[in-house]
């Protein structure tokens, strides 16, 4: 029997400002169970954290377990017993700047003379001088000819800038406003504070913009080695410039790091960072943009898939339970990658017991998401493994992710940027400031050389690993 119902609820305006009841027990029930999948999904939003989603651990809320928590080892911090004490060895008498001698009066209280031991006791303490910048002041000259009447005027000396700001004083800039994540403003006050300098924010503004250009062609060196790369570790994240939704993007090799900024997660971005001839072996997350890279040279991120099955296994039902079966074989591969046993019939049992799970997940009904992850899972099955037949891969994107993660601290200390200026130096800066580290390089001294070879208009240093050596730069 079917019941009319003439209730009306309160709707959008849109709507006239009310909307009809269903009208019929069916469709009763048909309101009642998307209301009750839309509570499900509303409730799984607000349990979202690090460890089921790619949020930030920032973001998990002060009733979350910190770093210190849920530390694995129950020793205490430090030192144990028996480890082996450092200090700072005492420099050589010929290194010391001044020495000053501290000798007990000569006379003791009672009149007798005090006889000094042969040797002193050697105390050393380690002072920054007061700094003041050094400014040179170079006086250029011009005349005509007697004779013709040819205008000549003095030039400046190879490596002097035309602006107030010198080849190091610029590479401090630049290293302040990446490595140290400062503000334009705090480095502007730095520089006051510590060494009388006293610029404008737009001063500095601008010095961020002639390092973003001293930078181009080494970062444009390394960015073209991408397309012929052997493996590649990519990932992006956000970071706005005023009015302009964009994105970072990062490209990992093992010993050099490239960022681009985009306006744009598409597709076309990815091919024209790497390059649409690119054949490298490329490890990412599940993002869709990348879909249209071959599986079989592909490698998903097990430390994503860890988080979404987590998420799974904390739903309801059947889908609970298959997340939960999910995210125990994934913690078993793992175990078993660390120990060397990945291999043989020990993997080929575990990928069979995973797509099994797979297959139920993407079968059941009850829950549509988990059967849209799992189908998803199954689509892009040959790229969960290829790790195993590559030896230079790893089941994880953290270099990607590591590399972005001192822009993100930049991003969250300063905001957006204001211009394009601001971009390029952002993406230049810390893709050097990455590649240095990863290689081993001093950050100042690669930043000072590059710099300098702006200024004078000589061969920039490299970046890439196997030029190692610098370009020449005056020690003065």
């Amino acid at each position: 029997m079917q019941v009319k119902l003439t209730s009306v609820l309160p709707g959008d305006p849109a709507d006239g400002g009310a909307a009809q009841l269903p009208q019929t027990v069916a469709e009763c029930h048909a309101v009642i169970a998307q209301l009750i999948e839309r509570v499900k999904l509303l409730e799984e939003r607000i349990s979202l954290d690090s460890n089921n989603s790619s949020k930030p651990p920032s973001s998990n809320g002060p009733g979350s377990p910190n770093r210190a928590q849920r530390r694995a080892s129950e020793r205490k911090r430090g030192a144990q017993p028996g480890h082996k004490g450092h200090s700072r060895a005492m420099l050589d008498e010929a290194e010391v700047d001044r020495v000053v001698e501290c000798k007990p009066e000569s006379v003791c209280d009672c009149g007798g003379q005090v006889e000094l031991t042969p040797r002193a006791q050697r105390h050393q303490v380690f002072e920054v001088p007061p700094m003041r910048a050094q400014v040179d002041e170079y006086r250029i000259y011009s005349g005509r000819c007697t004779g013709c009447g040819k205008p000549h005027a003095g030039v400046l000396p190879a490596g002097v800038p035309k602006g107030q700001l010198g080849p190091r004083a610029l590479s401090l800039v630049g290293v302040l406003g990446t490595r140290y994540h400062l503000t334009q403003r705090k480095i502007r006050n730095l520089l006051d504070q510590l060494m009388g300098l006293s610029f404008s924010v737009g001063a500095i503004s601008q010095a961020h913009g002639k390092v973003a250009q001293a930078l181009k062609t080494p970062v444009a060196e390394a960015a073209a080695s991408l397309g012929s790369a052997d493996a590649l570790w990519m990932d992006e994240t956000h970071y706005p410039r005023e009015g302009i939704a964009n994105w970072v993007w990062a490209a990992v090799q093992p010993l050099l790091a490239v960022l681009a900024i985009y306006p744009s997660r598409a597709r076309y971005v990815i091919l024209d960072f790497i390059g649409a001839k690119c054949s490298a072996t490329i490890t990412t997350d599940r993002y869709a943009g990348y879909a249209f890279i071959d599986t079989e040279r592909r490698q998903i991120c097990w430390a994503h898939l860890l988080r979404d099955l987590n998420r799974i296994g904390q739903r309801q039902g059947q889908a609970g339970r298959i997340g939960r079966r999910l995210l125990g074989l994934a913690l078993v591969m793992f175990r078993r990658r660390d120990k060397g046993e990945l291999s043989g019939a020990k993997l080929e049992g575990l990928k069979r017991r995973m797509r099994a799970a797979l297959e139920r997940g993407a079968q059941q009904q009850p829950c549509s998401r988990t059967a849209n992850t799992c189908a998803n899972l199954l689509k892009l099955w040959p790229a969960l493994w290829t790790f195993t037949t590559n030896p230079s891969l790893v089941p994880t994107n953290n270099a990607a992710e590591q590399a972005l993660r001192s822009i993100v601290l930049k991003r969250k200390i300063s905001g957006p940027t204001r211009s394009l200026r601001g971009d390029q130096f952002l993406a230049r800066g810390f893709s050097v400031h990455e590649s240095c580290l990863r290689q081993g390089r001093d950050l100042w001294e690669f930043m000072h050389s590059a710099v300098y070879a702006f200024i004078a208009n000589t061969a920039p240093p490299s970046l890439m690993p196997e030029a190692r050596p610098a370009a020449a730069v005056p020690t003065g």
